[in-house]
């Protein structure tokens, strides 16, 4: 079944619409490669972690979830896009406008969304139940809301690919365009932040859309937490999300209305207004952990 067989004005549709995208993308191939590599480097990561004193690098793990699902949702989501946009042109007909498909196809970030929890909630309960290195002293000591801002990252960073992916199928018409844009995002990600993780101005890197909360192991055994303000890049992340959204939207010449215009000018606004916040409070300094006798180069 998919999206021409629906009416095409009223709630109703519209609902109905936004559903079937729903479910095309939970039952899409990329994406539960994506989702289930995820899982499975988790646990291999779990498995195979030598150390006697809890899970390590707890808060570099929301990461594998965002790349898997996350870049798998880009993929996916480009390619259903695309896919009912060619169905349309078939029949010479669609249901309702194309921003109004497209509000719709925003819908197959839900499914990624919900794979970013589950798979957030699985990475809890492990270092709940398994314990985290005594070392990395922020779990006891940092309020609760910029470690829960840390790794709830993880559900966002996976529900904005797929909205990039619906923007990527709007507007990118070559061949492989959703993969050379999962590229490119890996490169801005990289290249945008590292050369400030080790400086006093590790804050600004938080203009990427993944930023670095944790390096990881040290080659002295220690773990770094990066500045900034977590639960403010949260919302930059979800302002990028909807500016996705009305990215893919805009597409469609008949949505430019004046108040659509002012919509998307306040989300901008309100994106800037995040990442000012977020590289501006919250903590100024990198903090480094004591050493963790494992992890210590040889």
């Amino acid at each position: 079944m998919s999206s021409l067989s629906l009416p095409a004005s009223g709630l109703a549709g519209h609902r109905a619409m936004a559903l079937i995208e729903a479910r095309r993308m939970a039952r899409h191939p990329v994406f539960l490669l994506g989702a289930g590599l995820g899982f499975v480097v988790l646990g291999l990561y779990v498995v195979l972690v030598d150390d006697a004193t809890g899970l390590v690098v707890v808060l570099s793990l929301p990461l594998l979830g965002a790349f898997y699902i996350g870049l798998a949702s880009v993929i996916a989501a480009a390619l259903l896009t695309r896919s009912t946009e060619v169905a349309v042109e078939a029949v010479a007909t669609a249901p309702g406008t194309e921003a109004r498909r497209t509000l719709a196809l925003a819908a197959t970030g839900i499914p990624p969304l919900v794979a970013g929890l589950v798979y957030t909630l699985a990475l809890v309960v492990l270092a709940k139940v398994i314990g985290v290195a005594p070392q990395e002293w922020w779990f006891g000591t940092l309020p609760d809301w910029q470690v829960w801002s840390i790794v709830l990252q993880c559900p966002v960073a996976c529900l904005d690919g797929a909205l990039l992916g619906v923007l990527a199928g709007r507007w990118l018409r070559f061949r492989g365009a959703s993969g050379v844009l999962v590229v490119a995002l890996i490169v801005v990600t990289l290249l945008g932040q590292a050369p400030l993780l080790d400086t006093a101005s590790s804050e600004w890197r938080l203009w990427v859309p993944w930023a670095l909360w944790h390096t990881g192991d040290n080659p002295d055994g220690t773990q770094t937490l990066i500045a900034g303000n977590p639960a403010a890049y949260l919302g930059y992340l979800l302002a990028l999300g909807a500016l996705a959204v009305l990215g893919a939207m805009w597409h469609d010449r008949t949505a430019r209305t004046p108040r659509f215009r002012a919509i998307v000018g306040a989300v901008t606004v309100a994106a800037v207004a995040l990442f000012v916040i977020a590289a501006t409070t919250g903590a100024r300094d990198n903090r480094d952990s004591d050493p963790i006798p494992s992890r210590v180069s040889s």
